[in-house]
C-alpha cells in the first residue's frame, strides 16, 4: 500500500505513536528523577524546568544520596557545599599568615573583622547548601530552609560589609585626634545626632507595616521616642555648652575668667556651684 503524499492524508502508525510519546530526556537522567507534572505546585519554581526533579516522598537518606546523581539542584548544592568546605581552610591559612607574619603587627580588631567576614560567608554557604539539598523532602522543610537561605543572604551582605566599613573609614572622626578638639565639636554633634536619628528607620518601617496604634501599644515605641528625645537634648546640651565651665571629679571648676581661691583657680561667677556633679 503506498504511503500518503500529504500531511492531511497521513496518519501515525501504531509504532510511530509509541515512539512519539517517549520523553526527550535520556534514561540515565530520568532514572532517579521525575518530571514537572509529578511534583506539587509549590515545588514548581520555574515553568521552563520540565524534568530533573527529585521525588517528594524520599527520606533523608535518599536526599543525601542525591549528591551522587544529577538533578536540577545539583549545581546549586555543590557550588555552595564546596565553598562551605574550602572556606574554613582558606580562613585558617589567612589567619596564620597574619599572625605569624613578621611584617604585620595586626591588632586584635583585625582578627575580629576577618572573623566577622569569614563567619558571615560560611553561614550563607551552609544555609544555601542545606536548603538546596533537602528542600525536596517536604513543604515544611522547604519553607524553613528557604527562610534560612534568605537569612544567610542577609548575614553575608551585612557581615561582609562591616569589615569594609571598618577598613575604609579606619581614620574616621573618632580616630583622628584633631576631631576631638573644640574646633570640631559641632561635627561630632552632627555625627551623634545622625546616628541617633537612624533609630527612626525601623520605627517608621514598623508604622508602615503594622500601623501607629500597634507600634505605640506593643513595640515600646513610646519609650523609644522618649529615649530619642533625651538623646537629642543631650546632643543639644553638648553642642551649646562649649564655652561653659566643667567640674571634674575633685569638684575643681575651670573657666577662662578665674580668680585665685587658695591653691585652686575658680571662676568668680561660679564659686557658688561646688556641689554640682560632673557634667
Amino acid at each position: 500500500m503506498p504511503r500518503p503524499n500529504t500531511i492531511k492524508q497521513r496518519r501515525a502508525q501504531p509504532g510511530e505513536r509509541s515512539s512519539a510519546k517517549k520523553p526527550m530526556f535520556n534514561a540515565s537522567f530520568t532514572a532517579r528523577t521525575v518530571t514537572q507534572h509529578d511534583i506539587p505546585e509549590w515545588r514548581q519554581d520555574n515553568k521552563y524546568i520540565l524534568a530533573g526533579y527529585r521525588p517528594l516522598d524520599a527520606n533523608y537518606l535518599q536526599v543525601v544520596k542525591s549528591l551522587t546523581f544529577l538533578h536540577n539542584e545539583t549545581c546549586n548544592v555543590y557550588t555552595h557545599l564546596i565553598g562551605a568546605i574550602l572556606l574554613p581552610f582558606f580562613a585558617t591559612t589567612r589567619f596564620q599568615h597574619i599572625y605569624w607574619s613578621q611584617y604585620i603587627d595586626a591588632p586584635r580588631t583585625d582578627f575580629i573583622m576577618f572573623s566577622v567576614f569569614f563567619c558571615s560567608a560560611e553561614s550563607c554557604l551552609i544555609f544555601s547548601a542545606v536548603y538546596h539539598l533537602i528542600g525536596s523532602y517536604s513543604r515544611e522543610v522547604e519553607q524553613f530552609w528557604h527562610r534560612m537561605d534568605l537569612l544567610g543572604i542577609v548575614i553575608v551582605t551585612t557581615g561582609t560589609l562591616i569589615p569594609s566599613i571598618y577598613y575604609i573609614f579606619i581614620s574616621a572622626l573618632i580616630s583622628i585626634p584633631e576631631f576631638r578638639t573644640l574646633r570640631w565639636r559641632k561635627m561630632r554633634v552632627g555625627a551623634y545626632t545622625t546616628l541617633g536619628a537612624s533609630a527612626f528607620i525601623p520605627l517608621l518601617h514598623g508604622v508602615q507595616v503594622y500601623g501607629i496604634e500597634y507600634m505605640l501599644e506593643y513595640s515600646s515605641a513610646k519609650q523609644y521616642l522618649v529615649e530619642l528625645l533625651l538623646y537629642g537634648m543631650g546632643c543639644g546640651f553638648y553642642a551649646l555648652t562649649s564655652d561653659l565651665p566643667y567640674i571634674d571629679l575633685m569638684r575643681h571648676v575651670h573657666a577662662y575668667d578665674r580668680v585665685d581661691a587658695g591653691f585652686h583657680s575658680v571662676p568668680r561667677e561660679y564659686m557658688f556651684l561646688p556641689f554640682i556633679p560632673n557634667l
